[in-house]
């Protein structure tokens, strides 16, 4: 287990007790200290996490970065910059240890805070859910989707509970400074509003924040558990079925976007006013796109795609290589191709299957079974360009490329990427779509090739 050590008040708490658990409970502890280059203290908490890590003979990593610029280079408030690189160098830390689970020391007060915040802001039903005990996390930092199951083991604790804690363990901590300064809105909350209303309203106000959020989280967990099944029922190659996420209801509705911007791009900056222009978009026509923060959507035919905003460049619109048609395992730019020659009766023959369609039945559409002795010459792959021509398994004739596209509705954005494989300079097979009329299997077939496409 990594435990996430700032060496505060709460994770200081949250170190020790993972310490006297660590036997019982059979888990080796690691803890991991982020140093966000804002404080001039911040060089010594790092040092007090260190010692402190030593003394209970736990091993300690630490990283430092500058997250001001970070946040000026990328527009990000300081808070979700900072929470960015933070997970980040946890991840990177859990994986180079192997472990399963990240720790960090949320408690009931983090909680009830963030309640508040969300009903400040006008959130739905899952911003008033609060902090939840255990969460399976998940960031793309530029190198693929990774995610992670995160504990919080104090969010039953409060505030007063974890310092009379160290107080009885003569347990020193840091204290950052800016704790203490109501510039930020959760620091304005918890230093001025929340103590007024207990004051002067209701004493048991926290209480009660965290009760609300309590009732709130199990309705909002069936909801996600319903969302997430019909997202999966409208998943379509490359996006979702936007006529079926229009006949959802609302909050079934909503989930469901959020979950797609969740698995597709971030949900990092989304607020409620963003799902609603997801909701509009879904009834535009084909070609209607919508800005969401770090991310784009759009309508293509009946697809709703969602994309990382920065994530659309993929360098293949020049790219072009070869391979011999000769079986074995080939990669390209574009990915791996395997090859297999067979003698034609080795295919399966019965009455139902009809060998001059593109594939045998119950084949994938990224598995291309031509005539070896139809083909010419080695393989070319490559990206589409002006003038290309494709004659599609059982089309009566040739057509513009474009043409074919459009027929099958491929995306106006995905034509460029799609790559296509030649052999004496006509299109063959077009991964993930068809293969080409001439190279068709028939009767007279003697020799069977087998090409295999994955990314």
């Amino acid at each position: 287990m990594l435990a996430a050590l700032s060496g505060g008040a709460d994770s200081t708490a949250l170190f020790l007790v993972l310490c006297a658990l660590g036997d019982d409970l059979g888990f080796e502890l690691s803890a991991a200290h982020f140093n966000h280059g804002i404080r001039q203290a911040a060089d010594g908490d790092e040092s007090f996490c260190r010692e402190l890590c030593k003394k209970y003979g736990v091993p300690f990593f630490s990283e430092k970065q500058d997250v001001p610029a970070f946040a000026r280079e990328k527009g990000l408030s300081l808070e979700t910059a900072a929470r960015l690189l933070r997970y980040e160098f946890l991840f990177k830390v859990k994986e180079e240890l192997g472990a399963d689970t990240i720790a960090t020391a949320h408690h009931a007060d983090d909680s009830a805070e963030s309640v508040l915040m969300h009903v400040i802001r006008g959130s739905g039903l899952s911003g008033l859910a609060g902090i939840r005990e255990t969460a399976e996390l998940s960031f793309d930092f530029g190198n693929g989707r990774e995610s992670c199951r995160v504990i919080r083991p104090l969010i039953g604790c409060k505030k007063t509970d974890i310092i009379a804690f160290l107080e009885k363990n003569k347990q020193p901590y840091c204290t950052d400074e800016t704790n203490f300064s109501d510039y930020a809105v959760r620091n304005y909350l918890r230093l001025n509003i929340i103590p007024r209303i207990e004051e002067g309203v209701n004493p048991a106000f926290t209480d009660n924040l965290l009760r609300l959020s309590g009732i709130v989280r199990e309705d909002d967990e069936y909801l996600c558990s319903l969302a997430k099944e019909t997202l999966e029922d409208s998943r379509l190659s490359g996006g979702f079925d936007r006529e079926k996420l229009s006949l959802l209801p609302a909050p079934v509705l909503k989930r469901c976007l959020r979950l797609a911007l969740d698995e597709c791009s971030t949900l990092v900056d989304v607020e409620a006013v963003h799902i609603e222009k997801l909701i509009a978009l879904l009834k535009m026509q084909s070609g209607a796109e919508a800005d969401i923060p770090h991310s784009r959507a759009r309508i293509s035919f009946s697809k709703l795609i969602i994309e990382a905003a920065a994530g659309e460049e993929r360098g293949l619109s020049e790219a072009e290589a070869g391979f011999p048609c000769e079986e074995g395992e080939y990669f390209t730019p574009f990915g791996r191709f395997i090859i297999r020659i067979l003698p034609f009766s080795a295919m399966e023959k019965n009455g139902n299957v009809e060998y001059n369609d593109l594939k045998p039945r119950g084949a994938d559409a990224f598995v291309a079974f031509m005539d070896a002795e139809k083909l010419s010459g080695g393989f070319t792959v490559r990206t589409r360009r002006p003038g290309d021509r494709f004659h599609p398994v059982n089309s009566a004739w040739r057509m513009k490329l474009k043409d074919f596209f459009i027929s099958r509705r491929v995306d106006e954005k995905q034509r460029d990427r799609i790559p296509l494989v030649l052999s004496g300079g006509e299109i063959v097979f077009i991964p993930g779509l068809l293969i080409s009329d001439e190279v068709k299997l028939t009767q007279e077939t003697e020799k069977v090739m087998i090409i295999e496409f994955s990314e």
